[in-house]
C-alpha cells in the first residue's frame, strides 16, 4: 500500500486532542511564570508616588510633591538631657522630689548645681508649663509632657533670653498647683 494514507482511527485524533492540549497548557504556564517574574523584577510604583499614575486619569493635586520626602519629626532622646526642675507651688522639697524621679526613673540629667532646682521666681504657678530653648528642646518638652507629666493640661513655651536659667538647662520644668495636686 504505497503512497495510499490510512484512515485517522479514534486512537490518532485522541492522541492528537492530548498533545496540542499539553502544548497548550506548557505555553500557559510559560506565560504566568513570565508574568510573575517580570512583576517581581519591576514592581509598580505605588499610586501617587515618583512614576506613578502615568496610568491612570486622575492628576495629581497641585498640594503634594511627589519629589520631596515628607519632613520626619525629631525624636526624643531623654538621655542626657538638661533639665531645671522649679517649684512654683507651696508644697515644700516639691522640685527636688521630682527631679530625683525624672533621673531615676525617665533618665534626665538634673545637675546639683545652685540654679538647676528650686522655687519659681514668682509664686503661685497654677499650670504646670515647660520651657524649652532650642527646637529639639521642644520635641523634649513635649516627650516630657506627654511622659512624665501625662493627664495634665501642661503648657510648653519659648524660654525668654532674658530668663534667669542656667544656660546648660535645655527644658526648664515650672511645677504648677495643678501637678502638686496629683502627688498628694
Amino acid at each position: 500500500m504505497s503512497g495510499k494514507h490510512e484512515p485517522p482511527t479514534n486512537r490518532s485524533f485522541y492522541l492528537s486532542v492530548a498533545t496540542s492540549t499539553l502544548r497548550f497548557a506548557i505555553i500557559v504556564a510559560l506565560v504566568v511564570g513570565g508574568i510573575f517574574v517580570i512583576s517581581r523584577a519591576f514592581p509598580e510604583p505605588a499610586p501617587g508616588g515618583p512614576g506613578g499614575g502615568g496610568t491612570s486619569s486622575e492628576s495629581p493635586t497641585p498640594s503634594t510633591s511627589p519629589t520631596k520626602p515628607p519632613k520626619q519629626e525629631p525624636s526624643p532622646q531623654i538621655a542626657g538631657v538638661v533639665l531645671g526642675v522649679y517649684n512654683g507651688t507651696d508644697v515644700t522639697g516639691l522640685a527636688g522630689e521630682t527631679a530625683i524621679k525624672l533621673e531615676n526613673k525617665y533618665g534626665y540629667d538634673v545637675p546639683t548645681e545652685p540654679g538647676h532646682v528650686g522655687d519659681t521666681p514668682t509664686k503661685p504657678v497654677a499650670v504646670t508649663t515647660l520651657f524649652y530653648r532650642t527646637d529639639q528642646d521642644k520635641v523634649e518638652a513635649q516627650a516630657l509632657a506627654d511622659g512624665f507629666f501625662k493627664g495634665l493640661n501642661v503648657q510648653i513655651q519659648k524660654l525668654e533670653s532674658g530668663a534667669n536659667i542656667p544656660k546648660d538647662v535645655q527644658v526648664a520644668i515650672y511645677l504648677g498647683n495643678d501637678y502638686a495636686a496629683t502627688v498628694k
